[in-house]
Protein backbone atom coordinates (compact mmCIF):
# COMPACT_ATOMS: atom_id res chain seq x y z
CA UNK A 1 0.00 0.00 0.00
CA UNK A 2 3.15 2.59 0.29
CA UNK A 3 2.26 3.40 -3.49
CA UNK A 4 -1.40 4.65 -2.39
CA UNK A 5 -2.65 8.27 -2.15
CA UNK A 6 -3.64 9.71 0.61
CA UNK A 7 -6.90 10.39 -1.08
CA UNK A 8 -7.24 6.67 -2.51
CA UNK A 9 -6.49 5.41 0.62
CA UNK A 10 -9.21 7.39 2.32
CA UNK A 11 -11.51 6.17 -0.06
CA UNK A 12 -10.60 2.75 0.14
CA UNK A 13 -11.03 3.06 4.11
CA UNK A 14 -14.76 4.77 3.70
CA UNK A 15 -15.81 1.90 0.82
CA UNK A 16 -14.23 -0.99 2.85
CA UNK A 17 -12.32 -1.75 0.50
CA UNK A 18 -9.17 -1.79 2.47
CA UNK A 19 -10.20 -5.77 3.88
CA UNK A 20 -9.31 -6.93 0.14
CA UNK A 21 -5.54 -6.45 1.76
CA UNK A 22 -6.34 -8.54 4.55
CA UNK A 23 -4.01 -11.25 4.66
CA UNK A 24 -5.86 -14.75 4.46
CA UNK A 25 -7.25 -16.20 7.66
CA UNK A 26 -5.92 -18.74 8.58
CA UNK A 27 -8.14 -22.13 9.57
CA UNK A 28 -7.00 -24.57 12.86
CA UNK A 29 -8.27 -28.08 12.37
CA UNK A 30 -9.01 -30.54 15.38
CA UNK A 31 -9.24 -34.08 15.00
CA UNK A 32 -10.33 -37.12 17.27
CA UNK A 33 -10.59 -40.74 15.98
CA UNK A 34 -11.99 -43.61 18.06
CA UNK A 35 -8.33 -44.50 19.01
CA UNK A 36 -8.12 -40.61 21.22
CA UNK A 37 -11.12 -41.61 22.41
CA UNK A 38 -10.18 -44.66 23.63
CA UNK A 39 -6.55 -43.21 24.92
CA UNK A 40 -8.45 -40.85 26.59
CA UNK A 41 -9.95 -42.93 29.17
CA UNK A 42 -13.83 -42.13 27.56
CA UNK A 43 -15.07 -46.00 27.80
CA UNK A 44 -17.13 -46.60 30.53
CA UNK A 45 -18.34 -43.33 31.08
CA UNK A 46 -21.01 -41.41 30.44
CA UNK A 47 -19.26 -38.21 29.35
CA UNK A 48 -15.92 -37.59 28.54
CA UNK A 49 -13.17 -34.51 26.77
CA UNK A 50 -11.16 -35.98 23.84
CA UNK A 51 -8.27 -33.81 22.71
CA UNK A 52 -8.96 -30.77 24.90
CA UNK A 53 -11.26 -29.40 22.02
CA UNK A 54 -14.24 -32.46 21.88
CA UNK A 55 -16.37 -33.27 24.71
CA UNK A 56 -18.55 -36.55 24.04
CA UNK A 57 -21.85 -37.45 26.13
CA UNK A 58 -23.65 -40.69 25.82
CA UNK A 59 -27.76 -40.34 26.33
CA UNK A 60 -30.70 -42.35 26.09
CA UNK A 61 -34.81 -42.83 25.98
CA UNK A 62 -34.30 -46.40 26.57
CA UNK A 63 -34.71 -46.02 30.56
CA UNK A 64 -33.35 -43.58 33.41
CA UNK A 65 -30.02 -45.38 33.81
CA UNK A 66 -26.88 -43.58 32.69
CA UNK A 67 -25.29 -44.80 29.78
CA UNK A 68 -21.22 -45.46 28.88
CA UNK A 69 -19.36 -44.66 26.27
CA UNK A 70 -17.86 -48.14 24.92
CA UNK A 71 -15.53 -49.48 22.15
CA UNK A 72 -16.13 -51.67 19.27
CA UNK A 73 -13.81 -53.37 16.19
CA UNK A 74 -15.23 -54.91 13.31
CA UNK A 75 -12.88 -56.65 11.11
CA UNK A 76 -9.32 -57.95 11.56
CA UNK A 77 -5.47 -56.63 10.11
CA UNK A 78 -5.81 -53.98 7.76
CA UNK A 79 -9.95 -53.96 7.49
CA UNK A 80 -10.14 -53.40 11.00
CA UNK A 81 -12.38 -50.48 11.74
CA UNK A 82 -12.88 -48.76 15.42
CA UNK A 83 -15.78 -47.00 16.59
CA UNK A 84 -17.10 -45.45 19.77
CA UNK A 85 -21.32 -46.47 20.42
CA UNK A 86 -22.85 -46.49 23.48
CA UNK A 87 -24.22 -49.07 26.06
CA UNK A 88 -27.61 -48.28 27.63
CA UNK A 89 -28.26 -51.50 29.28
CA UNK A 90 -28.25 -53.00 32.49
CA UNK A 91 -27.75 -55.92 34.56
CA UNK A 92 -29.50 -56.54 37.88
CA UNK A 93 -26.58 -54.44 39.68
CA UNK A 94 -27.31 -51.59 37.39
CA UNK A 95 -24.30 -51.63 35.60
CA UNK A 96 -23.60 -51.80 32.04
CA UNK A 97 -24.46 -55.40 31.09
CA UNK A 98 -22.57 -55.36 28.11
CA UNK A 99 -25.73 -55.14 25.01
CA UNK A 100 -25.38 -58.84 23.96
CA UNK A 101 -28.31 -59.80 23.60
CA UNK A 102 -30.43 -59.69 20.08
CA UNK A 103 -32.53 -57.03 21.03
CA UNK A 104 -29.50 -54.36 21.88
CA UNK A 105 -27.17 -52.70 19.61
CA UNK A 106 -24.48 -54.60 20.95
CA UNK A 107 -22.27 -51.45 21.89
CA UNK A 108 -23.10 -49.37 19.14
CA UNK A 109 -25.40 -46.15 18.77
CA UNK A 110 -28.93 -47.61 18.67
CA UNK A 111 -32.17 -45.90 17.58
CA UNK A 112 -33.20 -45.05 21.31
CA UNK A 113 -29.46 -43.75 22.16
CA UNK A 114 -27.87 -40.40 21.19
CA UNK A 115 -24.06 -39.40 21.23
CA UNK A 116 -23.61 -35.68 21.86
CA UNK A 117 -20.56 -34.37 20.48
CA UNK A 118 -19.68 -30.87 21.39
CA UNK A 119 -16.60 -28.36 20.52
CA UNK A 120 -14.73 -26.03 22.86
CA UNK A 121 -15.50 -23.21 19.71
CA UNK A 122 -17.22 -22.36 16.98
CA UNK A 123 -16.09 -24.68 14.11
CA UNK A 124 -17.11 -25.94 10.61
CA UNK A 125 -17.51 -29.60 10.84
CA UNK A 126 -15.27 -30.55 7.51
CA UNK A 127 -15.33 -34.50 8.09
CA UNK A 128 -17.58 -37.20 9.91
CA UNK A 129 -16.52 -40.71 9.68
CA UNK A 130 -19.35 -43.25 10.86
CA UNK A 131 -19.17 -47.03 10.86
CA UNK A 132 -20.75 -50.32 11.04
CA UNK A 133 -23.43 -49.64 8.74
CA UNK A 134 -25.22 -52.23 6.60
CA UNK A 135 -27.51 -53.31 4.27
CA UNK A 136 -30.57 -56.29 4.60
CA UNK A 137 -29.50 -59.95 4.30
CA UNK A 138 -26.26 -60.06 5.56
CA UNK A 139 -25.58 -63.40 7.47
CA UNK A 140 -22.39 -62.15 10.49
CA UNK A 141 -24.63 -58.60 11.06
CA UNK A 142 -28.53 -59.92 10.90
CA UNK A 143 -30.00 -56.11 9.89
CA UNK A 144 -33.59 -56.17 8.32
CA UNK A 145 -32.97 -52.61 7.06
CA UNK A 146 -30.85 -50.39 4.97
CA UNK A 147 -29.01 -48.78 8.14
CA UNK A 148 -28.83 -45.05 8.29
CA UNK A 149 -27.14 -42.71 10.99
CA UNK A 150 -28.99 -39.36 11.41
CA UNK A 151 -26.68 -36.29 12.42
CA UNK A 152 -28.47 -33.47 14.18
CA UNK A 153 -26.51 -29.74 14.92
CA UNK A 154 -26.78 -28.90 18.31
CA UNK A 155 -29.02 -26.49 17.94
CA UNK A 156 -31.98 -28.50 16.20
CA UNK A 157 -31.59 -26.35 13.16
CA UNK A 158 -30.45 -28.84 10.24
CA UNK A 159 -30.23 -32.90 10.49
CA UNK A 160 -29.40 -35.40 7.90
CA UNK A 161 -28.99 -38.95 7.55
CA UNK A 162 -26.44 -41.49 6.21
CA UNK A 163 -28.22 -44.08 4.70
CA UNK A 164 -26.13 -46.99 2.97
CA UNK A 165 -27.07 -48.25 -0.26
CA UNK A 166 -25.01 -51.48 -1.37
CA UNK A 167 -21.42 -52.44 -0.14
CA UNK A 168 -19.94 -49.39 -1.57
CA UNK A 169 -22.37 -46.53 -1.49
CA UNK A 170 -24.07 -44.44 1.21
CA UNK A 171 -26.18 -41.50 0.69
CA UNK A 172 -26.18 -38.03 2.68
CA UNK A 173 -29.38 -37.02 2.41
CA UNK A 174 -28.38 -33.25 2.39
CA UNK A 175 -25.83 -33.83 -0.57
CA UNK A 176 -26.25 -37.23 -2.33
CA UNK A 177 -23.60 -39.70 -2.58
CA UNK A 178 -20.97 -37.00 -3.61
CA UNK A 179 -19.56 -35.97 -0.39
CA UNK A 180 -19.23 -39.39 0.65
CA UNK A 181 -16.02 -41.47 0.61
CA UNK A 182 -15.90 -45.08 1.10
CA UNK A 183 -13.67 -46.49 4.03
CA UNK A 184 -14.48 -49.87 4.66
CA UNK A 185 -16.88 -52.30 2.34
CA UNK A 186 -20.27 -52.83 3.38
CA UNK A 187 -19.61 -56.20 3.66
CA UNK A 188 -18.86 -59.09 6.28
CA UNK A 189 -15.74 -58.61 7.83
CA UNK A 190 -15.36 -55.08 7.10
CA UNK A 191 -16.06 -52.33 8.96
CA UNK A 192 -18.95 -50.52 6.74
CA UNK A 193 -17.42 -47.24 7.13
CA UNK A 194 -17.90 -43.93 5.15
CA UNK A 195 -16.92 -40.15 5.46
CA UNK A 196 -18.98 -37.21 4.92
CA UNK A 197 -17.57 -34.10 3.43
CA UNK A 198 -18.78 -31.02 4.71
CA UNK A 199 -22.01 -32.67 5.75
CA UNK A 200 -23.36 -28.68 6.52
CA UNK A 201 -20.96 -26.90 4.05
CA UNK A 202 -19.17 -23.90 5.62
CA UNK A 203 -21.85 -23.24 8.54
CA UNK A 204 -20.48 -22.82 11.74
CA UNK A 205 -22.10 -24.73 14.58
CA UNK A 206 -20.93 -26.11 18.11
CA UNK A 207 -21.58 -29.28 18.02
CA UNK A 208 -23.94 -32.46 16.81
CA UNK A 209 -26.02 -35.35 17.97
CA UNK A 210 -25.94 -39.09 16.74
CA UNK A 211 -28.33 -41.68 16.87
CA UNK A 212 -29.60 -44.48 14.97
CA UNK A 213 -32.55 -43.55 12.24
CA UNK A 214 -35.62 -45.68 12.94
CA UNK A 215 -36.18 -47.32 9.55
CA UNK A 216 -38.57 -49.61 7.70
CA UNK A 217 -37.85 -53.34 7.29
CA UNK A 218 -36.91 -54.10 3.95
CA UNK A 219 -35.02 -57.18 2.22
CA UNK A 220 -31.92 -56.55 0.27
CA UNK A 221 -33.48 -55.75 -2.62
CA UNK A 222 -35.43 -52.63 -0.80
CA UNK A 223 -38.41 -54.49 -0.85
CA UNK A 224 -40.70 -53.64 2.37
CA UNK A 225 -40.90 -56.80 4.53
CA UNK A 226 -44.73 -56.86 6.38
CA UNK A 227 -45.48 -58.03 9.54
CA UNK A 228 -48.08 -61.24 10.16
CA UNK A 229 -51.21 -58.79 10.09
CA UNK A 230 -49.37 -58.07 6.39
CA UNK A 231 -48.27 -54.16 7.12
CA UNK A 232 -44.72 -52.84 7.01
CA UNK A 233 -42.85 -52.43 10.66
CA UNK A 234 -40.03 -51.62 12.43
CA UNK A 235 -37.46 -53.82 13.53
CA UNK A 236 -36.83 -53.61 17.48
CA UNK A 237 -32.77 -53.81 18.69
CA UNK A 238 -29.72 -54.22 16.54
CA UNK A 239 -31.88 -55.14 13.38
CA UNK A 240 -32.51 -51.90 13.32
CA UNK A 241 -30.29 -49.03 12.66
CA UNK A 242 -27.40 -48.86 14.62
CA UNK A 243 -23.44 -47.59 13.88
CA UNK A 244 -20.51 -46.17 15.29
CA UNK A 245 -18.52 -42.64 15.33
CA UNK A 246 -15.16 -43.16 14.02
CA UNK A 247 -13.84 -39.96 13.83
CA UNK A 248 -14.61 -36.07 13.73
CA UNK A 249 -12.86 -33.07 12.07
CA UNK A 250 -13.53 -29.31 12.59
CA UNK A 251 -11.99 -26.43 10.70
CA UNK A 252 -11.78 -23.05 13.26
CA UNK A 253 -11.54 -20.38 11.40
CA UNK A 254 -10.09 -17.07 13.14
CA UNK A 255 -11.18 -13.61 12.82
CA UNK A 256 -9.43 -12.23 10.10
CA UNK A 257 -7.05 -9.50 11.78
CA UNK A 258 -8.10 -6.02 11.81
CA UNK A 259 -6.63 -4.67 9.03
CA UNK A 260 -9.02 -1.77 8.94
CA UNK A 261 -8.48 -0.27 12.06
CA UNK A 262 -4.48 -0.47 11.14
CA UNK A 263 -5.39 1.60 8.26
CA UNK A 264 -7.02 4.07 10.04
CA UNK A 265 -4.27 4.41 12.29
CA UNK A 266 -1.80 4.90 9.52
CA UNK A 267 -3.98 7.18 7.57
CA UNK A 268 -3.86 9.16 10.62
CA UNK A 269 -0.11 8.80 11.06
CA UNK A 270 0.30 10.04 7.74
CA UNK A 271 -1.90 12.99 7.97
CA UNK A 272 -0.36 14.03 10.87
CA UNK A 273 3.33 14.25 9.25
CA UNK A 274 1.92 15.90 6.02
CA UNK A 275 0.28 18.12 8.39
CA UNK A 276 3.49 18.85 10.26
CA UNK A 277 5.68 19.69 6.71
CA UNK A 278 2.74 21.78 5.70
CA UNK A 279 4.09 24.01 9.04
CA UNK A 280 7.55 23.51 8.87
Amino acid sequence: MKNLSLSVLTGMIASGAIAAYQPAAQAASFTFNAQDAVSEGCVGQTTCTVNDFFSLEATTARNTFAPVLTQKTVGLGANAVLGIGIDSSKNKNSNPAGESGRTESQGEIDIDEILNVGFKKVGVLSALDLSFLYKPGSRQYGDDVFEAALVTLDDKTQSGTLTVKNETTAIWSLGGSDDVINLSLSRNGFGGSYRIVNPFGDLKIKGFSLTGFKSLAKDKDGNLLKDKNGKPYYPAGSKNSDFALSRVEVTKVPEPATLLGLGVVGLAALTRRRQVAKAD
